[in-house]
C-alpha cells in the first residue's frame, strides 16, 4: 500500500503522559471507589442508568489479549449492544462517547453499508485502485459507535458481524 500521507485520530499509541499527569493516575489508582468514579463519570448529564454506564465504561478500559498456548490470540475486545426504547438516551451515550474517548468513529446505520462500515476498494483520483478504510477500520484500537443498528440491512449487519 502506498500512501502519501496517514493521520488516524486521537492515535492514543503516540500520546505522551506528563510527570504530574503520572502522579494523579497513581493518586486516583489508591482511591478505593475509583470504579465507582469512573462510572459516575460517563455522561453524568444522564441520570441513572447505571448499568448501561458500566458496560460503556468496560468498553472504553477494554479487555485483556491473551495467547492460548502460543497457538494462537483471544481478542480483547469487547462489543457492547446497548437496547432499549425511544427515548432512554441511547444516542446521548454514543454521542458522549464520541467526545470523550481518545479514538472514537460515530456513524449511523440507517445509511450505513458493509462496504462503508469495513472497508471499500475504490479509484483514486489518478485511476489507481485504492482502498479506504470504514468505521471500523478507522477506529482500530478505538471506539466504533454505531447507531440505529436495526436500521441496516440483514447482509451489511452480517458482514459487520463478521469483522466484529
Amino acid at each position: 500500500i502506498e500512501s502519501v500521507h496517514a493521520k488516524r485520530k486521537g492515535d492514543v499509541k503516540s500520546a505522551e503522559i506528563t510527570d504530574d499527569q503520572h502522579q494523579q493516575i497513581l493518586e486516583l489508582a489508591k482511591c478505593p471507589n475509583i470504579r465507582e468514579r469512573f462510572i459516575a463519570s460517563i455522561a453524568p448529564s444522564i441520570y441513572g442508568m447505571w448499568h448501561v454506564k458500566t458496560a460503556i465504561a468496560l468498553s472504553i478500559l477494554g479487555g485483556e489479549r491473551k495467547i492460548a498456548a502460543g497457538k494462537h490470540r483471544i481478542r480483547g475486545d469487547i462489543n457492547t449492544l446497548i437496547v432499549g426504547d425511544p427515548g432512554l438516551a441511547k444516542s446521548q451515550f454514543l454521542k458522549y462517547i464520541e467526545q470523550t474517548a481518545p479514538r472514537a468513529v460515530y456513524t449511523t446505520g440507517k445509511g450505513a453499508s458493509a462496504v462503508g462500515l469495513t472497508a471499500a476498494v475504490t479509484r483514486d483520483e489518478h485511476g489507481q485502485w485504492c482502498l479506504e478504510g470504514g468505521a471500523m477500520v478507522l477506529a482500530d484500537d478505538g471506539i466504533c459507535l454505531i447507531d440505529e443498528f436495526d436500521k441496516m440491512n440483514d447482509q451489511d449487519r452480517t458482514s459487520l458481524h463478521e469483522a466484529m
